[in-house]
């Protein structure tokens, strides 16, 4: 008998095993309705005590039958009958479960738990957005769209606001804004510190001027060092004493070597070889001092260049030290006070440009496409608490975006705000009215830029 015959008696004889095992088993399972009584919470013994019997509830008819639903929009879905702990009641779709104990077998009725999944079967309408009514006197022309719901907005982008944070880690020692002289020159404390006026919300800065001072000492004696070792560098690159020595020297020394050649020129032998060969070794050596010396000379020059490149990194270290407006605007919110200590990263102001502002606005497809106002000028009227007369301000759709979602599309404008009594007319978040001339064209790469 060959050995694969014999691996697949073996098969065979583990199957019908298995099988048996299964049959075994599936035998001495009860059936459901003869499961054991079950409770969430089992009773103590000064707790037992006779379930009280249910109320006789009549069975269905027919196994099939399920409860009576009543007619919705929605869908059922038949779970099936719960003869466990828990049982379903077919007016309001509950559940419950009890801590008594179940009943006998016979005493249950059987129930169907019945749930309701509502599909909506219409979409629900977007809001209907409405614009603002127009200012007095003012009236739309043949070529103009109204815009609905315009709510201004800070600018995206680069240049119109910023969190200002820490470049390295050290103490908040200064915070504020740089105090000036009559005129104009940044004031200095003895210390080289610029002299601050506190910091405060709503503080108008410019940008590039210093906002805060972290722990510098070290880096301005670091600093102190390198201009001192800078000084001695210099001296040394502009010593031309040893360079006039040393080609002095190498003069003399030539001279002596010509001297003596000539002398035994004139007579033979007054002057010795070894005599004649020293001489000229002096020679030699002087020109070799001269190189030497002049060497020297250059290698003292570009250690000049060494020390200026260290005053340059002992610069960079205080001006990592230092914190700067990224841009002209206001000071919107402060996150740390001077003498805080300040990590590689944390932020400390927050600074808001809204000389330019941001408007978006809905726009009715069925009146106007996103192409047809693309590039187009604006006319925005703003009325603010606190000033009489609307505002008009000027600007230009700089994208109108091509999606549409309920037959509306959105569009972005840029506008050049206004100052009255020393406050910004548009700030983020009022309602306006937008005017679109669909005839007037403009430039929304240069538009609204500030005017400084």
């Amino acid at each position: 008998m060959s050995f694969a015959l014999k691996s697949k008696r073996t098969a065979a004889l583990v199957s019908a095993a298995a099988l048996f095992l299964f049959a075994l088993t599936f035998s001495f399972t009860p059936a459901r309705g003869d499961l054991p009584e079950m409770s969430l919470f089992p009773e103590t013994p000064d707790q037992a005590q006779t379930a009280p019997a249910e109320e006789a509830q009549p069975a269905p008819e027919a196994s099939g039958e399920s409860l009576p639903t009543e007619t919705t929009d929605g869908m059922n879905l038949d779970i099936g009958r719960l003869d466990r702990s828990g049982r379903a009641s077919g007016g309001d779709r509950s559940i419950t479960f009890s801590d008594r104990p179940l009943p006998p077998p016979a005493a249950r009725p059987q129930q169907r738990l019945n749930i309701q999944v509502n599909v909506p079967r219409d979409r629900v309408p977007m809001p209907e957005l409405e614009a603002l009514p127009l200012p007095e006197g003012v009236t739309l022309g043949e070529n103009d769209v109204l815009a609905k719901s315009a709510l201004t907005e800070i600018p995206k982008g680069e240049g119109y606001e910023a969190t200002v944070s820490a470049n390295t880690q050290g103490k908040l020692i200064l915070l504020g804004r740089q105090k000036r002289g009559e005129n104009g020159e940044p004031l200095l404390d003895e210390d080289g510190n610029p002299q601050m006026i506190p910091m405060h919300r709503g503080m108008q800065v410019e940008e590039g001027e210093i906002l805060g001072v972290q722990f510098n000492q070290a880096a301005h004696a670091r600093r102190t060092a390198a201009e001192r070792e800078l000084e001695v560098a210099k001296k040394e690159a502009g010593k031309q004493l040893e360079v006039e020595v040393a080609e002095a020297s190498k003069n003399v020394a030539l001279m002596e070597y010509k001297r003596a050649v000539n002398a035994n020129k004139r007579v033979p032998n007054s002057v010795s070889e070894d005599e004649v060969w020293q001489k000229r070794f002096e020679w030699y050596r002087g020109m070799k001092s001269e190189d030497k010396a002049k060497y020297d000379l250059e290698i003292a020059a570009l250690a000049v260049d060494v020390k200026d490149a260290a005053i340059a990194i002992a610069d960079a270290e205080l001006e990592e030290r230092l914190i700067r407006a990224p841009l002209t605007g206001q000071v919107d919110d402060i996150f740390k006070n001077k003498g805080e200590w300040l990590r590689e990263g944390d932020n400390v102001l927050h600074v808001l440009r809204l000389d330019k502002i941001n408007i978006t606005a809905n726009f009715d497809s069925e009146q106007v496409s996103p192409s047809m106002i693309q590039g187009k000028a604006v006319t925005v009227y703003a009325t603010k608490a606190g000033i009489a007369e609307p505002q008009k301000m000027e600007g230009v759709i700089t994208y109108a975006r091509p999606i549409l979602m309920m037959n509306r599309f959105v569009a972005y404008a840029a506008v050049k705000n206004v100052k009255v009594d020393d406050s910004w007319v548009l700030i983020p978040g009022m309602r306006v009215n937008l005017i679109v001339h669909k005839d007037k064209a403009a430039d929304p790469a240069t538009f609204g830029e500030s005017e400084e």
